[in-house]
């Protein structure tokens, strides 16, 4: 049943036409993420299928009702609802409430209203990780329609069975959750190279055809020195004729040059490797340790007797419910506080919320360059990495979003001349994109790293070292985010996992079948099986 339809719909501000959606049709069961670069118009999509701001062309007809979830501040309830209060922990609704706690307020708000579509503009903003997966239990059985904008890759695995991508003013539908989305662009990627490097051999060889019978038309005209005067007019009288010929030849190949369908060459980033002499190397076996370290504030224990150590060029996730005491952990590691000791040799890093690091009144190249021994060119390809590209680099960084002076503030703490870098939410307003980057930035960075993160995905793939704050007496684990959850929650795994991950395996193929058919393959009948799958998927997923 289509619960909303959308016809034609033209978004532009100034100048610019920020995106063009032809049709959208959404179902009563559909769960729908919607994602691209920041600055792609996701916010602005969203109201507009909410009907919170209208478009500047086309339709857009809802056949159910509707709640919002929204990212800004808007009116909030003057007090906390029995939901609120009981599954989202609020008691009272107050001016001093933190990030998450309004988070949650909204969430509640929203959900209780049990509308047949529900729309979410980052819902897992502020939150930690605790209630980002409260968040997924909770939709994964909400029996409406969920169009969402998120940049926690979990979550939208976990809810999503439709992604909606902008890119460049297009948008662009995709069966599946974030990675099946993922999946498909690396297979259209791998399309449009192949098709670009045949396009690019094509072009060559028509214009070496082209320049070889100009040459060779050229050359008949010319008559041997040895012909006599009768032969000489009868080769040019035949080298005219065949002159004629292999020059409508050349003209055949310049139409069919001309009529060549272009093929763009497709986006590749360029990679950089860093230089270990400009982090200087850490010659000792233990890098930082914690002995017996504790924290209180006034009569708040925070944490205490924190124990362990890790080795030069560790990746350490600092995991732990809001508040628990993860940025007050690294300003006693700034401060040197007792029970923490750090190698004589360690120059920090720290990326904090605040972007303090930054000068606004200088360009975005200006600043990083500003405290690095590595050359421009080196610099501009980082930050190509990070989206800034070209001219960009010479804006300044006072007319810059959040998210982009985030990305600023992130290379100019890698390429400064640090060692041990300590990296507060680095993922906080990055697009998804950008948190890939950052992630194999991370991975090849040469020094320690240490991070606060509630972002599941991005921990699994650049930790090599957990520590949990508010566990009684927290110990580094040397590991993993997989082996930690397995050392936390046990090792086995039951009939409903293994189940979840073959429906998952079977999902992605009939997918890939879907996106690229063989000649055999009955379309309407593998659309079926797909969303059967779907609904045994979401079953699976509430059991666990």
């Amino acid at each position: 049943m289509t619960i909303l339809f959308a016809r034609n719909i033209e978004k532009s501000f100034g100048d610019r036409t920020l995106f063009t959606l032809p049709s959208l049709e959404i179902q009563a069961q559909d769960r729908i993420g919607i994602v691209g670069v920041n600055g792609a118009g996701k916010s602005t999509l969203l109201q507009i299928l909410s009907k919170e701001i209208e478009a500047d062309e086309g339709i857009v007809t809802h056949h159910s009702s509707i709640a919002i979830i929204p990212q800004l501040s808007e009116e909030l309830p003057e007090t906390a609802s029995s939901l609120a209060k009981g599954k989202w922990s609020i008691s009272n609704v107050t001016d001093s409430m933190s990030g998450g706690e309004l988070m949650r307020l909204k969430i509640a708000h929203a959900l209780e209203q049990d509308a047949g579509i529900l729309f979410a503009d980052e819902p897992t903003s502020h939150l930690d990780m605790f209630g980002t997966e409260q968040l997924e239990k909770t939709l994964l059985s909400y029996k409406g329609a969920i169009v969402l904008i998120s940049h926690d890759r979990d979550f939208l695995d976990a809810i999503c069975t439709k992604i909606i991508e902008i890119e460049d003013g297009t948008i662009q539908e995709y069966k599946g959750n974030y990675s099946n989305y993922r999946k498909q662009k690396e297979r259209e990627r791998m399309q449009q190279r192949a098709e670009y490097e045949q396009y690019v051999q094509e072009k060559n060889r028509l214009e070496q055809s082209i320049l070889q019978k100009k040459q060779r038309a050229s050359s008949m005209t010319k008559i041997p020195t040895r012909f006599s005067s009768s032969e000489s007019k009868l080769y040019k009288l035949s080298g005219a004729h065949g002159q004629e010929q292999v020059s409508k030849a050349a003209k055949a190949l310049e139409t069919r040059l001309e009529k060549l369908e272009k093929k763009e060459k497709p986006k590749d980033l360029s990679q950089a490797q860093f230089d270990v002499q400009y982090h200087t190397p850490i010659h000792s076996k233990v890098v930082m340790q914690f002995n017996k370290a504790t924290k209180k504030i006034g009569d708040r224990t925070l944490f205490k007797n924190m124990n362990g150590t890790i080795a030069p060029g560790a990746k350490l996730a600092i995991l732990g419910a809001n508040g628990s005491g993860k940025t007050t952990l690294f300003n006693m590691l700034l401060a040197k506080e007792r029970g923490i000791q750090l190698s004589k040799s360690c120059k920090i890093g720290y990326f904090e919320q605040t972007l303090s690091i930054l000068k606004t009144d200088q360009t975005i190249l200006e600043n990083v360059l500003e405290e690095t021994n590595y050359t421009e060119s080196f610099v501009r390809t980082i930050l190509a990495r990070l989206l800034f590209r070209r001219e960009d680099v010479h804006k300044p960084v006072h007319v810059l979003s959040g998210g982009e002076r985030m990305k600023v503030a992130l290379a100019k703490v890698f390429l400064g001349n640090y060692n041990m870098l300590l990296l507060d939410e680095p993922t906080n307003y990055l697009d998804l994109a950008t948190q890939e980057e950052l992630e194999s930035m991370l991975q090849e960075y040469p020094g320690t790293i240490l991070f606060i993160s509630h972002d599941r995905a991005f921990i699994r793939s650049v930790a090599d070292h957990i520590l949990q704050v508010d566990e009684n007496e927290p110990r580094i684990f040397h590991g993993n985010y997989e082996q930690y959850t397995k050392r936390t929650t046990g090792d086995s795994v039951n009939v409903t996992e293994q189940e979840l991950l073959r429906l998952q395996t079977k999902l992605t193929e009939i997918i890939g079948r879907i996106s690229i058919p063989n000649h055999h393959d009955d379309i309407t009948s593998l659309n079926q099986e797909y969303e059967t799958l779907l609904v045994q998927i979401r079953k699976c997923k509430e059991s666990l």
